[in-house]
Formats: structure tokens, C-alpha cells, sequence
């Protein structure tokens, strides 16, 4: 196959990620992307109600498929974000957004993440009459939404997409009447229609699965041609000691047949500084 020029793909989402996706693809693949709304909550919620049984990546690819099965297409689209402590630095909070390209004739599913650390997540503990000001003002509301929510209850409501610090008010006096005066949780809404931050890393995500779909295998000329995984093993530049974990360079690999190449050099020796004999 030579690729997807003047295709459509359904784009599978609830929460408004059509332009955040859809001009990539025709800029960088020549697909046009259509949307088809599809209860995606049910694979799981960021606010917790529902829980996420699958990975990210299959999450997405799950979503996707849903949508197919909807609009009975061939080609779907679809993302899935995943927000929390980061497993390199779990001392900063980041965002890894991973979008997939699904296609059931051919059997492909062609993938791309960007991890980023520009996203806007904070919680606060509140009370009826609490100075939310400075809270507000960081988190940039109201174009940075809100949940709220009470955790020792959990059976009552948890209200989305505040928007108004009028309705917020309203919500934290309801919560704390209806819970006995416990203190309302306010956190940031991760839903990618009430999170700017969110929706300029999945732009980004989409941005390089669009040109990897463009890329064809040298091989079998299939579309998804991109980086895999890494070669690792560097020699020390001060004691020559092999570490066998350094990234050396990237392997690019087709997602169909076995052919392969060596892409991008990273590094060709390894600094002391991150040796485990001269730096232990």
C-alpha cells in the first residue's frame, strides 16, 4: 500500500479533540478526519468514576475501535492522556498524550506519544468562604476548569467544568450541606474541552503521528514507518566501562514486516557523570 492521500478517517472522541487532530492529518497524511461522538467515559474517567482497566495505548486503540463500529468506517482515530507523577521525576507532574491511527483492513495500528510538562494540575481543600483568589489565578480559571468534589462521600455528586467562580461558590456551599460540612476538593478538570494546556500537548501528539502515517517502509511500503525503540550500550569516556542501559541511537522499524533501521545517533560515549563506576 502507498498510503492514505485523499482518505477519511473517523476521529472517535466526546470532548472535542476534532481540531486538535484533524488539521495535521491533512497537512502531513492528506487524510481528512471526521468526528463521530462515542461514549469514550466508558473505558474510564479521569475523575475516577469510571476506572481505566487498559493502558493508555490500549485504551486509545479501544476507543478508536468504538468509533469504527459507530460510523462503520475502516480508518479511526483516537487519544488517550495520562496525567500524574512522572516516572522519571516523580517530583514534577507531567502529561503524556498518546494518539493512535487504527486500520482494519490492512491490521495496522500506527502510534505516537508526547510527553510534556507544561500542564496545568492543582488541587486545593476548601471551605465555604475560602479565598480562592490566588488558587484561581494560577491555575489560569476559567480557562483552566474545575471539578469538585467531596472524598470522605464518596456516593454524592462530583460537579465538572466549572467555569464561573459564582457557580463555584454555589457548588462548594452545596457540597458542604450536603456532606455535613466537609471540605470540598477542587481540582483541575482534565477533560480535553476544559483543559487548554492538555489540548496543546495532544496538538503536538497528533502533530507527529500525522507525519510518521506519512512515512512509508523502504521495505513493504507500508504507512507507520518511525522510531521503535532504542540501541543502548555506550562505553565511559573516562574509565571506558560498558553501560549497557545508555541510549545509543534510535532503530526505526516498519509495523508490518521485520525490516528495520538505525535512525537518529543520541550519543556515542557515555559522560562520567552518568557512569555507575565513576559516579556511583
Amino acid at each position: 500500500m502507498a498510503g492514505y492521500q485523499g482518505m477519511r478517517a473517523w476521529l472517535s472522541t466526546m470532548h472535542e479533540k476534532l481540531d486538535l487532530i484533524a488539521p495535521a492529518m491533512m497537512e502531513h497524511a492528506g487524510l481528512a478526519v471526521l468526528e463521530i461522538e462515542v461514549d469514550t467515559d466508558q473505558l474510564g474517567t479521569f475523575s475516577g468514576e469510571t476506572p481505566r482497566t487498559k493502558s493508555p495505548l490500549e485504551t486509545a486503540i479501544a476507543k478508536a475501535k468504538l468509533g469504527l463500529v459507530e460510523a462503520g468506517g475502516e480508518l479511526g482515530l483516537a487519544s488517550e492522556g495520562s496525567i500524574g507523577p512522572d516516572s522519571q521525576n516523580p517530583f514534577l507532574v507531567s502529561d503524556i498524550e498518546t494518539v493512535v491511527f487504527v486500520d482494519l483492513e490492512n491490521e495496522l495500528v500506527i502510534h505516537e506519544s508526547h510527553r510534556s510538562f507544561e500542564i496545568v494540575a492543582a488541587q486545593m481543600l476548601v471551605s465555604a468562604g475560602s479565598d480562592l483568589d490566588a488558587f484561581l489565578s494560577s491555575i489560569d480559571f476559567p480557562n483552566q476548569r474545575l471539578i469538585a468534589r467531596v472524598l470522605e462521600k464518596q456516593e454524592l455528586e462530583i460537579f465538572k467544568g466549572i467555569q464561573t467562580k459564582r457557580e463555584l461558590q454555589s457548588v462548594i456551599e452545596k457540597l458542604q450541606e450536603l456532606s455535613g460540612g466537609n471540605q470540598v476538593l477542587l481540582e483541575t478538570d482534565f477533560r480535553a474541552h476544559q483543559s487548554p494546556s492538555r489540548r496543546k500537548n495532544i496538538s503536538v501528539a497528533a502533530q507527529k503521528l500525522a507525519k510518521r502515517i506519512s512515512k512509508l517502509c523502504p521495505g513493504c511500503n507500508t504507512p507507520g514507518f518511525g522510531l521503535v525503540r532504542y540501541q543502548t550500550g555506550l562505553h565511559c569516556e573516562s574509565c571506558s566501562v560498558l553501560s549497557e542501559s545508555a541510549v545509543a541511537k534510535e532503530i526505526l522499524c516498519c509495523v508490518k514486516c521485520e525490516y528495520s533501521e538505525a535512525g537518529k545517533v543520541i550519543s556515542t560515549s557515555l559522560s562520567p557523570e552518568h557512569c555507575d563506576w565513576c559516579n556511583p
